[in-house]
């Protein structure tokens, strides 16, 4: 039948009929958009976890940036399903850039990207259903989710033995975004702990469009992208829902971007391999049309709040003015600096070195940030101390109270041929009882 209709209307048939709709305002509810490169291996355990659910309302964009591995091959196995918009831009990207173009052919509702080497939960759309519907309800345009990780093999070298780590609690919260991205900046959490519209994050199509308007028709300006991302949201909405049950499995393998970053240390088995992927990325990224800005020296540091910062930089036009004024102040940029220095402390340590020369760049001196790095030493420790008695607070709360914490871990040494839908297996079993007691 799907060959006959080619024939009959043309190969592009699928494509015509998805913007024929847009332009009649059918849209679907959810728009899971999957960039691809060179990620075949990964790629089958990826759409398994989207159309294996039972669910309708959504399409699934498949955007190959010419791949030449099997790839292309799996690509046309799949090219006959009704929910799967298969497309490739008409040159290499770098990473941003395969985005922005890619999330220009989605027609949802709801928006969200997954990695060649991620997954869904099996329980994502029945899960995402109740939490946007709740979100549209309170005016909330932005949903994030817990992460559960599953790491390929092979990253063993950064990772450990460590393959399924997965954490999930039956409850949702509302946060105030402003007090979440000060945290961030701070490095009291990661801004992955914001909603990103990666895996575990979803926005709504007016978030994007608002986006798109006040940065000449863009909504990505700046590397990486998952931290563009979270800038926009925070920037923009004030409120986002949190899921304490994660919607996807964010996903790590040898090949992917995020393991090429997170390797730092030169001395590691495999360094060199390591360093071939991140020069490779970095190089794609100094050729890009979007900017790093300077200000935030070599993006080889990976420092994630100094990625959060440069990306509140980049959005600038998304905020109001004296909210700009103060990221750019003097006392905002030695509170944020000494908090990195001391991260950063051993005194041989290269990420020191260039994050000394980042200080320089911003019209400061590391030396006479030394009496705030003492007084921030005072004021974390006490921060500290006062989470540690609200975390034992909340502990105590939860077992008093019966809120139910279910986890799951999972070494490699145990099960050396997992897959993401065998740990989505074992999580569907403990986590089903407790999907029907999430509070919105």
């Amino acid at each position: 039948m799907f060959s006959f209709l080619q024939e009959l209307v043309g190969g592009d048939w699928l494509e015509r009929l998805f913007v024929y709709l847009e332009e009649r305002g059918v849209k679907v509810k959810y728009s899971i958009i999957l960039p691809s490169y060179n990620g075949g291996e990964y790629l089958k355990s990826c759409v398994s976890s989207i159309i294996s659910q039972d669910y309708e309302n959504y399409e699934l964009i498949i955007s190959d940036d010419h791949s030449v591995d099997s790839t292309v091959s799996y690509l046309q196995t799949i090219s006959s399903n009704s929910k799967i918009r298969i497309i490739s831009p008409s040159e290499r990207l770098s990473m941003a850039e395969h985005w922005e173009w890619a999330l220009s052919h989605a027609a949802g509702e709801w928006l969200i990207f997954v990695g060649q080497d991620d997954a869904l939960q099996p329980y994502f759309f029945s899960l995402a259903e109740n939490l946007t519907n709740f979100a549209s309800d309170q005016g909330i345009r932005s949903i994030m989710s817990e992460r559960a990780y599953f790491f390929w093999d092979g990253c063993q070298v950064i990772y450990g033995d460590v393959s399924v780590s997965y954490i999930a609690s039956p409850k949702v919260r509302v946060l105030n975004s402003a007090l979440e991205s000060a945290k961030a900046l701070l490095g009291v959490v990661d801004y992955f702990e914001l909603p990103q519209m990666y895996t575990t994050s979803l926005f709504h199509r007016d978030l994007l469009e608002e986006a798109k308007k006040k940065q000449n028709g863009k909504v990505f300006s700046c590397h990486p992208q998952d931290a563009n991302l979270a800038a926009i949201a925070c920037s923009l909405e004030p409120r986002f829902l949190k899921s304490y049950i994660p919607l996807g499995w964010v996903g790590s393998s040898p090949k992917s971007a995020g393991m090429a970053v997170a390797a730092t240390d030169d001395t590691l088995e495999g360094a060199s391999v390591l360093k071939e992927l991140k020069v490779d990325y970095e190089e794609k990224i100094k050729k890009s049309k979007l900017r790093y800005n300077s200000r935030a020296g070599d993006f080889g540091l990976s420092d994630l709040p100094i990625y959060f910062w440069q990306a509140l930089i980049e959005t600038s036009s998304l905020r109001s003015q004296w909210i700009n004024k103060v990221l750019n102040s003097r006392v905002f940029g030695m509170i944020f600096f000494s908090l990195l220095l001391i991260r950063t402390w051993r005194p041989k340590s290269k990420k020191k070195k260039m994050l000394a020369g980042i200080i320089y760049a911003n019209g400061l001196n590391p030396k006479a940030l030394i009496p705030v790095c003492i007084l921030m030493v005072f004021l974390v420790l006490i921060c500290k101390g006062g989470f540690l008695v609200y975390r034992v607070f909340r502990k105590l709360c939860s077992i008093l109270f019966g809120r139910k914490v279910v986890s799951l871990r999972i070494n490699r040494s145990e099960f050396p041929d997992i897959l993401p839908e065998d740990a989505s297996k074992k999580v569907s079993k403990i986590i089903s009882p407790y999907l029907r007691y999430l509070n919105v």
